[in-house]
């Protein structure tokens, strides 16, 4: 498996046009792209400009296939305006259960 954590802070001002896109993306990812097993959305508590991605492919092509897919380039539109920062972290992912 591979999988990427990506953290993000996002201009307090495009909150509400950042929301849909990354949920779409999200969403679209797993039904449709091949080899995405898992896209979670997750937003900070404490600070609502803060975000996290827990995304889980087959393996790095997927992923690289993902990023060209017209989901993510209609995200990464609003992500350009609207992010003020982007930490990726790639890691490799040992599945435990059966």
């Amino acid at each position: 498996m591979f999988i990427v954590l990506v953290q993000v802070q996002v201009r307090p001002e495009l909150l509400d046009e950042f929301k849909p896109a990354i949920l779409n993306n999200a969403a679209r990812s797993v039904e449709r792209d091949p080899g995405c097993y898992r896209f979670d959305v997750l937003q900070r508590e404490d600070d609502p400009t803060r975000w996290v991605f827990y995304e889980v492919y087959e393996n790095e092509q997927a992923w690289v296939q993902h990023r060209a897919s017209p989901h993510f380039l209609a995200f990464k539109e609003v992500g350009d305006r609207a992010l003020v920062s982007r930490d990726v972290t790639k890691l490799t992912g040992i599945n435990v259960a059966s």
